[in-house]
């Protein structure tokens, strides 16, 4: 027996379709009229009738939906039977979300198996693909006002702070565990993708939905990135924006060594403190390089003479006394600037560590040093050809 929060999404997405079959000037009989042959709705169109079995998939994949749509083909026909010889039999699969190319997919299924059963796919975003005996009339693309709400649902923020960590783990399994610290596995659907990147299963249905939508996303074999190039370019344009730094010091004159040793040593020590610490009194902030120095501990140093950058989760003097950094300069030129990052997520959770120094990701460097006047072109230029080419609509399933 199927539980109550099956029935009821089921419930509605058979709500959903009979005002998408009014809307459309379709009759939309009374259920006690056919109450016997068990369809989920009966309906007229001219002098045609139509009779409709929905089912409903919590997960929009092709091993979960293809049972499905075959299961709503055999109970569609032995509906239409009991309701007349002449009805159309109508077998529809609803999700929340379903993307073209499982429509496709399930579509060119049903159509191939049962040709004389009409099919129909939608989802609670309005999106419709109906096919055979006059049903491509209900069809509906997902920019339309979605019925229930009556507003149009407005695409969020691409690159935001969460998806941006996410696309990292989408892409890792292209990039060495050395260069960008992410789980890598095949990832079939949002609530995987959620669980491994650690956020709610809506912030991963929100991106994939968009991936999708927009053309980024192969999910026939699992969640696969494609135009992987025109996603790079566009994430680097994205994250063009102009970064707070802040000049520091070294307190005791120091030198490049003595600062890895430091920030070696503050990695060590705070890693523990930084877990489950929600009533402690002081949460460590995350540090890591960034920038070139970022470049130069991960095997790429290109440029030379450059003050190394620190992204640092919030200005901390403590946690600057323990690297023995300070921000009065007393006007003389940097040892090294500290950047808060915007979004410190993608940033801290991609991080790696070499040689015990917390680092940033190679794809971090990347998008930041592009948008560096410092010979930053020419870094980003070396990256694409030794790392990113790896990527570049190669990311695997």
């Amino acid at each position: 027996m199927p539980a109550a929060g099956q029935q009821n999404r089921g419930m509605g997405f058979v709500n959903l379709l009979a005002k998408a079959l009014q809307k459309a000037s379709w009759r939309v009989e009374q259920p006690t009229e056919f109450a016997d042959c068990g369809a989920d709705i009966v309906a007229r169109q001219g002098e045609k009738i139509y009779v409709f079995e929905l089912k409903t998939s919590s997960e929009a994949r092709k091993d979960r939906t293809i049972p499905l749509i075959s299961q709503a083909i055999l109970e569609a026909q032995r509906a239409a039977g009991q309701v007349s010889d002449q009805a159309i039999p109508v077998a529809v699969l609803a999700s929340g979300y379903v993307s073209d190319s499982l429509a496709e997919g399930v579509k060119d299924f049903a159509l191939l198996n049962a040709p004389d059963v009409g099919v129909g796919i939608m989802d609670a975003g309005g999106f419709r693909r109906f096919a055979g005996h006059g049903l491509e009339a209900l069809n509906a693309e997902r920019a339309r006002v979605i019925e229930t709400n009556r507003k149009a649902v407005s695409p969020g923020n691409l690159f935001s702070d969460l998806n941006q960590w996410m696309l990292k783990i989408l892409l890792s399994r292209s990039i060495p565990d050395s260069l960008l610290s992410a789980p890598r596995r095949r990832y079939e659907n949002a609530s995987q993708l959620a669980e491994s990147a650690g956020v709610s299963v809506m912030s991963a249905f929100r991106l994939v939905r968009q991936l999708s939508d927009e053309g980024f996303l192969e999910e026939q074999t699992g969640l696969r990135l494609v135009r992987t190039e025109e996603l790079l370019e566009r994430w680097l344009r994205a994250s063009h924006y102009r970064a707070q730094k802040i000049p520091a010091r070294w307190i005791l004159g120091g030198e490049e060594n003595r600062f890895h040793a430091a920030l070696r040593s503050y990695a060590s020590r705070t890693a523990f403190r930084r877990v489950g610490s929600k009533h402690a009194a002081r949460v460590p902030p995350r540090l890591c390089l960034g920038l070139f120095a970022a470049a130069e501990v991960l095997g790429f140093k290109f440029v030379h003479g450059v003050q190394a950058e620190l992204y640092i989760e919030q200005i901390d003097q403590e946690t600057l006394r323990e690297l023995s950094l300070s921000t009065e300069t007393d006007g003389r030129e940097p040892d090294i600037f500290l950047r808060v990052p915007k979004y410190p997520e993608a940033v801290f959770r991609a991080a790696v560590e070499r040689k015990g120094v917390p680092t940033s990701d190679i794809l971090q460097v990347w998008l930041d040093v592009s948008n560096s006047p410092a010979r930053g072109k020419d870094q980003a230029n070396l990256l694409r050809k030794r790392v990113l080419s790896q990527i570049l609509d190669k990311a695997h399933p």
